[in-house]
């Protein structure tokens, strides 16, 4: 697992490109597409796509998560059958579309907006619900947040993403922005805190956003690493 992380380590961090504005807006009107990945531990990761463009008025995001298992103990099963029996493979978690209409301050430093989203989960259920997003920039910092809540048959879920951002010199950032994951349903959560840095290349089209952000979940007494990549077309 350490071999896993360095190597992400190194690999976010030494690409070479020049910087770049606006690479940490989601609701920035440029096509952006993003890989990103939750390490957990040494059990388990789970790798997010995500595409996203505002067209207009109307944000639209989507996103396609897998889930890798590394852990064959008992306890670290990711899937339990009906019969209690413990399943520990790698498998799709969930997909799903949202859909937002933004609105804008005078000035221009404040954006939200809200609408719907739709999910498909591993366990082949739906669910449906509401979502909102905003973007403010209060004295050279970016406080970002997503908040989404769904229904379905047994399925009550919420994803709350609160964000800050603070930009410095040659395209370098600190961030802070946690993904917490509320299933009322089962009582299985994950509320992550951390901090850590990216860097916003550019040398042309796209833009490169690359980040590390180490955390530590709450719910779960487990150290994790947040790691992504996205570009802006």
């Amino acid at each position: 697992m350490n071999k896993k992380l360095l190597i992400t380590a190194l690999v976010l961090l030494t690409l070479n490109f020049a910087y770049g504005q606006d690479a940490n807006n989601p609701i920035d009107p440029n096509p952006t597409f993003g890989l990103f990945n939750r390490f957990y531990s040494d059990n388990e990761s789970r790798l997010q796509f995500l595409a996203n463009v505002t067209y207009g008025k109307w944000f639209l995001r989507f996103t396609a998560e897998y889930e890798f298992n590394y852990n064959n103990e008992p306890g670290y099963s990711s899937i339990v059958l009906d019969d209690g029996k413990e399943i520990n493979e790698n498998h799709f978690s969930s997909t799903n579309i949202l859909v937002a209409r933004t609105f804008k301050s005078k000035d221009g430093n404040h954006s939200f907006g809200v609408g719907g989203v739709v999910s498909y989960l591993h366990e082949r259920r739906f669910a449906g619900g509401l979502n909102f997003v905003s973007v403010s920039k209060v004295n050279g910092w970016r406080y970002i947040s997503l908040v989404t809540l769904q229904a379905g048959k047994e399925t009550f879920l919420m994803e709350f993403q609160p964000g800050i951002y603070r930009d410095f010199n040659n395209g370098w950032y600190f961030r802070s922005h946690p993904r917490m994951l509320f299933n009322f349903e089962t009582g299985n959560n994950e509320i992550p805190i951390g901090a850590g840095i990216g860097k916003i290349f550019k040398n042309g089209t796209p833009v490169v956003n690359v980040f590390l952000e180490p955390q530590y979940d709450l719910a779960n007494d487990v150290i994790m690493l947040y790691a992504g990549v996205k570009t802006l077309f």
